[in-house]
């Protein structure tokens, strides 16, 4: 998923519920197409971010 970075009730929140930040090297072809609308549209991107959360037993992030 994206979210604001430093928006209490966004990024902050969501990392509380377990879920991480993720480095730009390691978005797959969806998040990416996904930070390149939000680009594209005019969103100031340095003030989102990608997060993902492992879900499975054994720690894989699904995004």
């Amino acid at each position: 998923m994206t979210t604001y970075r430093d928006v209490p009730w966004n990024g902050p929140y969501y990392q509380r519920l377990g879920w991480d930040v993720l480095a730009d090297d390691d978005l797959g072809p969806q998040l990416r197409a996904i930070r390149d609308h939000e680009r594209a549209s005019g969103l100031e991107i340095q003030a989102r971010q990608a997060m993902g959360k492992p879900l499975s037993p054994n720690g894989a992030v699904t995004i």
